[in-house]
């Protein structure tokens, strides 16, 4: 697999992992709390970016090298990998959802809603950028044993 760059996916994936585990540490906190605490929040929307703006790094790279193409969009970046079965169309479609999540963060970030944040942060939504790494890996590997 030498066209795709092995290191800069395995280092966007620790930033991926990095700001998961920082995410999960809000777990324990309630929604009256982070709605009140606007350090949290910012830890939260900094972490969210960074961990969404790795994903896509990682899915452009791979969709540049892979299939020779480039989306319209960051978000669409997701949708390509699913047509091209290599990752889950579910998978995508919930990737694809961050990906917007993370534009309001960084663009309008007027308007973000901070119940929902916390709903991200505490909820399943980060697990998966668990799987999409679970999923990259698998294709990394399955290229590998091809060569």
């Amino acid at each position: 697999m030498k066209k795709l760059n092995l290191e800069k996916i395995y280092a966007k994936s620790r930033d991926i992992t990095e700001s998961v585990t920082r995410l999960k540490s809000f777990k324990n906190t309630s929604l009256e709390e982070f709605l009140r605490d606007r350090d949290k929040q910012d830890i939260a929307s900094f972490r969210i970016v960074v961990a969404t703006e790795a994903a896509i790094d990682i899915c452009l790279h791979i969709a540049s090298k892979l299939i020779n193409k480039v989306p319209e969009y960051y978000a669409g970046c997701f949708d390509l990998l699913a047509e091209n079965e290599i990752i889950d169309r579910d998978l995508a479609n919930r990737l694809v959802k961050m990906a917007r999540f993370r534009n309001l963060l960084v663009h309008q970030y007027w308007e973000i809603n901070y119940a929902r944040m916390y709903d991200i942060v505490t909820g399943p939504d980060l697990d998966d950028f668990k799987e999409f790494i679970q999923q990259i890996t698998q294709l990394i590997e399955d290229n590998l044993s091809q060569s």
